[in-house]
């Protein structure tokens, strides 16, 4: 068969054209609401919520890039996937950026959800999701939405 294929529940299922585009505006609209919530939360200082739905926004714009080519991987950081999709050609190397931004998003989802360890401390998610870090992350969650849905609409034609 000459369609993509992935792996679900673990087994093995086709991915034709439509699949693929589909799969690609869906992780679209996900990250384009994900990144409305971080900015929702932002003006009530939520840093917490923005941290993680930035997150969220950056890692499901990344997985909507990859979706147009091939299967993506379940995980929270799919920017070595997303790298060698550029590697071999298949997207433009504007795109390292948000391969950078996936990789540094991922470690965000379990500070945001469970917290983590900050100088050998254990710290809540709010010691540890700061308004500069959610700031941060919003800065690059927009600019990935933002870039994924530009690639999209020109691959896609007017979505």
């Amino acid at each position: 068969s000459g369609g993509q294929h992935g792996r679900a529940g673990g087994r093995s299922i086709a991915r034709s054209a439509m699949d693929t585009t589909q799969e690609s505006l869906r992780l679209l609209k996900e990250a384009t609401d994900d990144l409305s919530r971080a900015l929702r939360n932002a003006e009530f200082e939520d840093w917490v919520a923005v941290v993680l739905f930035s997150q969220l926004a950056i890692e499901k714009s990344t997985k909507a890039l990859i979706a147009c080519f091939e299967a993506f991987r379940w995980t929270r950081d799919p920017s070595d996937q997303l790298r060698r999709l550029i590697r071999n050609g298949v997207l433009p190397e504007a795109f390292l950026k948000v391969a950078d931004y996936a990789e540094e998003a991922a470690v965000w989802h379990g500070r945001a959800t469970y917290g983590g360890l900050m100088n050998g401390i254990w710290r809540s998610p709010a010691g540890l999701c700061t308004k500069e870090v959610a700031t941060r992350l919003l800065d690059r969650a927009r600019e990935s939405v933002e870039q994924t849905a530009v690639f999209l609409t020109d691959l896609f034609g007017g979505i």
